[in-house]
C-alpha cells in the first residue's frame, strides 16, 4: 500500500492525495508541524477555569476519565502534581479490559492517593454495541475517518458516564486524556460544555446503533434532556494540546509511578483488548486503518517518529489480527 513519504497516510484515506514526491495533501496543507491554536489563550482560560473550580472548596475539583492507559495515567498525575487538583478518577470497565490495566489502575492511585470509581454497564448490552458499531451504515464518514466505529462506541459511553457522574455528585471539570492526534484541535474541542447540541440533533447521530440494538443504547451514549439542564454544566476538557504531550516523557513518569504496559493489548493500546476488533473490523469495511490520521499527526507534530507510527499501524507482528478473534469470540459467546 502507498503511503506518504513523510507521515503514513496510505492511498485508500478518503479525499486524500500526493504529489511527484509522494507527500500527501494533509502535510502539503499543514507543512509539518500543526500548533495548538491559541495556546496562550487556552492556556489561561484552563487556569482560570481551575482556580474557579478550586475556590469552590467542593469534595472533588475535577473528574477524570481513567482507562489504566498511559495517556489518563500521565494526566492524573500531572493534575495533582501541577496543578493540586482534588480528582475522582472514574472507569469504565467495558468487559474488555487488560486485567493488568487494573493492576496499573490500582498501583498507580495508590501512589498518588486519588479515589476511584469503576463502572460496568450491562454486559449484554455492552456486547451488542460494540458488535454492531463497525457496520458501514453506523457512524458517518466525518466520524470514522478519526476512528473506529467499536472506539466511538466506546468513548461516547465512557464521556457520557463520566458527565453523569460529575453531574450527580457536583463535580464541576471532566478531564479527559485523548492525546493531541485524536483531536482536530479547534479550540471548541479542548474546553467545552457539552451541552449545546440540540437534543434531537444528537439522538439522530445514534439512530442507525439503536435501530440495531435497541433504545436502551441511548441511556448509555446520552444524558437525558434534564441533565443537559444541569446549571452549571461541567466542563469538558481535553487537556494535553495545553498541557504537552511527549511520548519519552509519559512513559518515563508512569513508570515511576510502578505502570507497567500490558502484553494481552495491540500496538496502538496500553489498557484494551477490545481496541484489535475495532481496529480489524475498520480496515475490513473502510480499507484503511483507523489510527493512521492520528498516527500521522503525530509525526507531524514531532511527537513519534514515522518509523514507529508505521510498526503501529502496519503491525507487522499481526497482533491486533490475533487479538481480534480473541475478543470477537467472547462477543459472540
Amino acid at each position: 500500500m502507498k503511503r506518504c513519504t513523510l507521515c503514513v497516510m496510505p492511498e485508500t484515506y478518503p479525499g486524500i492525495s500526493f504529489d511527484s514526491e509522494g507527500v500527501c495533501s494533509f502535510c502539503s496543507k499543514q507543512s509539518g508541524k500543526q500548533p495548538v491554536p491559541s495556546l496562550p489563550k487556552l492556556q489561561a482560560k484552563l487556569d482560570e477555569i481551575i482556580r474557579e473550580c478550586k475556590a469552590q472548596n467542593r469534595k472533588y475539583d475535577a473528574l477524570v476519565a481513567y482507562s489504566g492507559g498511559k495517556d489518563s495515567t500521565f494526566l492524573i498525575h500531572t493534575l495533582k502534581e501541577k496543578y493540586g487538583l482534588r480528582m475522582l478518577a472514574v472507569t469504565l470497565d467495558n468487559g474488555f479490559m487488560s486485567e493488568y490495566s487494573f493492576v496499573n489502575m490500582r498501583k498507580v492511585l495508590n501512589r498518588l492517593n486519588v479515589d476511584h470509581t469503576i463502572v460496568r454497564p450491562r454486559y449484554d448490552l455492552m456486547k451488542q454495541i460494540f458488535l454492531q458499531s463497525s457496520a458501514l451504515e453506523v457512524y458517518p464518514t466525518h466520524l470514522t475517518q478519526f476512528g473506529s466505529g467499536i472506539c466511538i462506541s466506546c468513548i461516547r459511553i465512557v464521556t457520557n458516564m463520566c458527565l453523569r457522574v460529575a453531574i450527580e455528585k457536583g463535580i464541576p471539570m471532566v478531564m479527559l486524556g485523548n492525546s493531541p492526534g485524536q483531536l482536530i484541535q479547534s479550540e471548541n474541542e479542548i474546553i467545552f460544555q457539552d451541552n449545546k447540541i440540540p437534543y434531537e440533533l444528537r439522538k439522530h447521530l445514534f439512530k442507525p446503533l439503536a435501530e440495531r440494538v435497541g433504545d436502551d443504547v441511548y441511556t448509555y451514549l446520552m444524558l437525558d434532556k434534564d441533565e443537559y439542564k444541569t446549571n452549571p454544566f461541567p466542563y469538558t476538557i481535553n487537556a494535553f494540546p495545553i498541557i504537552g504531550y511527549q511520548e519519552d516523557e509519559i512513559y518515563r513518569t508512569i513508570r515511576e509511578l510502578g505502570w507497567t504496559k500490558p502484553e494481552d493489548v495491540d500496538p496502538n493500546s496500553t489498557n484494551c483488548r477490545l481496541n484489535s476488533l475495532g481496529i480489524v473490523k475498520h480496515k475490513q469495511v473502510h480499507r484503511f486503518h483507523p489510527y493512521d490520521f492520528e498516527m500521522s499527526l503525530l509525526v507531524r507534530q514531532g511527537i513519534i517518529t514515522r518509523e514507529e507510527a508505521l510498526k503501529r499501524v502496519e503491525d507487522p507482528e499481526e497482533k491486533a489480527l490475533r487479538l481480534a478473534e480473541q475478543v470477537e469470540e467472547q462477543l459472540l459467546s
